[in-house]
């Protein structure tokens, strides 16, 4: 049974984000999923609803490899450089994290999960290969 979890969304509306033309496509999409902190797209899953979770994931995992092979030009190191590019990958980033609500739970939440509020992601963390 799905269980309501409450989150009040903090954001406070970003600045419109750029896309390459090739993904034009996917611009009804930026204003609510290409969030910069996990904590941002964690706040969203639980509070956008399944069915614009679902119509998300419908419109990016057709075009994910196309995206992918796009992104691959620029080293990660630099990609915060390229505004287009850090809207893919923050694309992406939310894809990654709503996935599991819609293939496993078929809800925002973790079925017999823990209350995500008790999660605080240390959003200054950067994870970068050995040298």
């Amino acid at each position: 049974m799905e269980q309501p979890i409450y989150l009040t969304p903090s954001r406070k509306p970003a600045a419109p984000r750029p896309l390459p033309a090739q993904f034009a496509a996917l611009s009804p999409f930026v204003a609510d999923w290409a969030l910069a902190t996990e904590t941002e797209r964690n706040t969203q899953r639980y509070t956008i609803g399944m069915e614009a979770i679902v119509a998300f994931k419908d419109a990016l995992l057709p075009q994910v490899d196309e995206v992918v092979a796009w992104l691959n030009q620029f080293e990660l190191a630099t990609l915060s450089e390229n505004e287009e590019a850090l809207t893919l990958m923050y694309l992406l980033l939310s894809l990654a994290e709503v996935a599991p609500a819609v293939e496993f739970y078929q809800q925002p939440g973790v079925i017999d999960g823990y209350d995500t509020r008790r999660f605080v992601a240390d959003e200054d963390f950067l994870m970068k290969p050995r040298p």
